[in-house]
């Protein structure tokens, strides 16, 4: 693969209160995103940071990153916590870098302690799971389960058990991506127009069938995202056709040629999400 020209970046690197952006100095990284609930997780190295800004990651005085790549407009690739940092010396660079989770502090500690009211719904019970996770904001979600409680209920414990119960209720999958809380049936695709893959449009290679899916990979492209529609057109035609994206790993160096995404899809007829975001409750929908 050729390098592409107009490659563009933007690594933030802070906490909740400041942060710095990287936008010149050498990145690499690999992201791995899927629909499973457990922390999407990144590697991410940066070459040569000023001493100051490396003891602030190593020390974790800056917990939190934020990647965003293009090519004429920058869009978020990735946004997670900073889990584990480390530095070395690399002949004459300093490399650091920072194993990260996608929601993985609220994933492994928000805790949920509220009652609900009789005639409360699924839709309820995620609103005040969404509230408990201080670090993620509501996503697109949809559940489909309306079913009303006869009763009040207590409700208590870890917040993603809470979410994975309402999940399971309206057959869903369920994860956090890009620091928002994200349920989506298995026959719902997100929303907005699905991405053509195609020679044309950056895709490398032919197609491959595998147990997972249909593997297909392509130049890096921010637009594709885990749960959104893709339509592959391919030399085969067998393999063309409608697929939602149930996996996606991002490699990227931006100083060689690596810039490419590794896509895992399933093809089966998708419908997209109209309904609003996890966390807002309203007449038992959401």
């Amino acid at each position: 693969m050729t390098m592409q020209f107009g490659r563009r970046w933007r690594l933030e690197i802070g906490n909740r209160s400041e942060s710095i952006a990287i936008e010149a100095l050498r990145i690499k990284f690999e992201i791995d995103k899927s629909l499973d609930e457990k922390p999407n997780p990144a590697k991410l190295s940066v070459y040569n940071l000023n001493r100051g800004h490396m003891n602030l990651i190593v020390s974790k005085g800056f917990n939190l990153a934020r990647l965003s790549v293009g090519y004429d407009e920058l869009r978020l690739l990735y946004q997670g916590d900073i889990v584990k940092p480390s530095t070395k010396r690399d002949k004459m660079d300093w490399i650091t870098s920072f194993e990260c989770g996608d929601g993985s502090f609220d994933y492994a500690s928000a805790r949920v302690w509220t009652t609900l009211q009789a005639g409360a719904t699924d839709a309820h019970v995620l609103t005040e799971a969404t509230k408990a996770m201080t670090r993620t904001q509501a996503g697109v979600a949809e559940v489909n389960n309306v079913r009303t409680m006869p009763r009040g209920k207590v409700l208590m414990g870890n917040a993603r058990d809470v979410v994975r119960t309402v999940a399971r209720n309206s057959g869903a999958d369920w994860s956090i991506q890009d620091g928002e809380l994200m349920v989506l049936p298995a026959d719902k695709v997100l929303p907005g127009e699905g991405f053509v893959l195609s020679q044309d449009t950056g895709m490398i290679d032919s197609p491959k069938v595998t147990d997972n899916g249909l593997e297909v990979k392509c130049l890096l492209n921010p637009e594709i995202r885990v749960g959104g529609l893709v339509r592959v057109e391919s030399m085969i035609n067998t393999y063309n056709g409608d697929y939602k994206v149930v996996r996606v790993k991002y490699v990227g160096d931006t100083h060689t040629s690596d810039w490419y995404c590794g896509l895992v899809v399933r093809g089966g007829k998708f419908r997209k999400v109209e309904k609003s975001k996890a966390g807002e409750a309203g007449n038992g929908d959401i």
